[in-house]
């Protein structure tokens, strides 16, 4: 199959500027970040509150994607609004001038980052719109699958390079002034390269909305009230609601109870990716051939049990390779085979199933749902953790369900309730019929290397 050249380079953009975002978030929403948090002294709950804002912010996309439906700004959107959120975190330095006592530092971060985040949200929206239409339907699976795991792999790789200095630093000298100098010099490198990331979506090319939706909020609610929304949104909310109660919780588990080290925690990130970029590929082929929904049910198998590694990981486990419990590791393994691949299938289950017109606000209601319900479970799962931290104890398996253990273990039995809700969504005929896995392979890979398409016949 051959693909206008000006596709062609859209969906190359799209790589190349992706690869250098995720180095950027890997840096303001991973460890890093969570690590400058917890030595300005934040407790649990702004902890969990500061992990769950990408949920959070998903209910502010509402306002998005109802300017999107009635006007074709989808660029122009997406451009302002990624250069504010991307732009603010150049603000963070400016914490050393806030005095040292109090929570003055803690708020004033956990603010920089409120407001990137939702600002983030309507870029966001935009952009999924505008992408979508981009990549055509016989290999969008197979395309997604491969962006989403090269642009893992390399900003993973970014981020464990940061991370080498820190743990340096905290060597040498602690987790005193000169560590935390390292953290925010870090942050400053990670505007860089969002301003980068920026720069190559200001290049890719857009099409035009063919139709304009008139109806404002209407057609937004009536898509959601429409039975495929109804099914989505159920989904959607209750596995936002289980993955919600430990989203807050992995990383000062890792961090605090496990001492694992950033340069770990970003290995463990590079497992987790690596681990994506082999499979996440062959997922989307997979799902590009047999159906989202198929795909959809595979990942969840092969997501819902994995908080359980964690709670039975016992605090003084030796580090594999001085890295990380080997059971940590193999949690990096199963989450980079099976999680890309469920955002994947839902994420083109809800493309396949709406009109452009209206994909923007089912994707955006949706988001802002399951966002909404997410963010109030990691809020419940932090405060969990808060009270448990206060003399409750308890034991499964002879190991102590702990603060961090407990909501653990309440999010994987929600993950597997959730997971019920899969087996009513039902996925709509292919408008075409899947092409060849060598064509589909070929052609993502002339999309990423550049190699031209063979003349069509005469």
């Amino acid at each position: 199959m051959r693909i206008a050249p000006p596709i062609v380079r859209g969906l190359r953009l799209s790589i190349l500027e992706g690869a250098s975002w995720s180095i950027f978030w890997g840096i303001v929403a991973g460890a890093i970040f969570n690590a400058l948090l917890l030595l300005l002294g934040a407790g649990p709950v702004q902890i969990a509150y500061f992990n769950a804002l990408p949920l959070l912010s998903q209910v502010f996309g509402l306002f998005a994607a109802r300017l999107l439906q009635g006007r074709d700004i989808r660029k122009p959107m997406v451009m302002w609004a990624e250069a504010v959120s991307r732009g603010l975190y150049a603000l963070v330095p400016l914490v050393l001038l806030l005095p040292e006592a109090g929570s003055a530092r803690v708020l004033f971060v956990l603010a920089v980052a409120t407001v990137s985040n939702i600002v983030h949200s309507a870029g966001n929206v935009g952009w999924l719109s505008w992408t979508s239409d981009l990549v055509p339907e016989e290999i969008r699976g197979l395309y997604f699958g491969v962006r989403n795991a090269i642009i893992g792999i390399i900003g993973v790789v970014g981020v464990t390079v940061a991370s080498l200095w820190p743990d340096a630093v905290e060597r040498a000298h602690g987790r005193g002034a000169e560590y935390r100098t390292a953290l925010l010099v870090l942050v400053g490198a990670a505007v860089v390269f969002a301003a980068g990331s920026w720069i190559g979506l200001l290049f890719q090319p857009v099409r035009r909305m063919k139709r304009l939706a008139a109806d404002g909020w209407k057609g937004i609610w009536d898509a959601l009230a429409s039975p495929a929304g109804r099914r989505f949104a159920a989904l959607w909310a209750t596995m936002a609601f289980a993955t919600g109660m430990t989203a807050g919780i992995y990383t000062p588990f890792f961090l605090d109870r496990l001492r694992i080290s950033l340069t770990g925690m970003s290995i463990y990130g590079f497992v987790f990716w690596g681990t994506s970029t082999l499979v996440t590929p062959l997922m989307g082929r997979f799902s590009d051939r047999y159906g989202y929904r198929r795909l959809l049910i595979v990942a969840w198998v092969g997501v819902f049990w994995q908080p359980l590694v964690s709670v039975m990981t016992p605090n003084d486990m030796p580090h594999l390779f001085g890295i990380a419990p080997w059971t940590i590791l193999f949690d990096a393994v199963a989450g980079g085979c099976f999680w890309p691949a469920f955002g994947v299938a839902q994420t083109n289950l809800v493309i396949a199933q709406t009109r452009s017109e209206e994909r923007a606000g089912l994707f955006a209601i949706l988001s802002a749902l399951a966002g909404l319900v997410g963010f109030l479970s990691a809020l419940l799962g932090g405060q969990i953790a808060s009270v448990a931290g206060r003399g409750w104890s308890s034991a499964i398996l002879g190991l102590p369900l702990d603060d961090l253990r407990l909501p653990l273990v309440l999010g994987a039995t929600l993950r597997l309730l959730a997971g019920l809700f899969i087996l009513s969504i039902h996925e709509p005929p292919r408008v075409r019929a899947p092409v060849t896995s060598s064509q589909a392979f070929s052609t993502v890979w002339r999309v990423i290397s550049g190699k031209p398409f063979p003349a069509p016949p005469r």
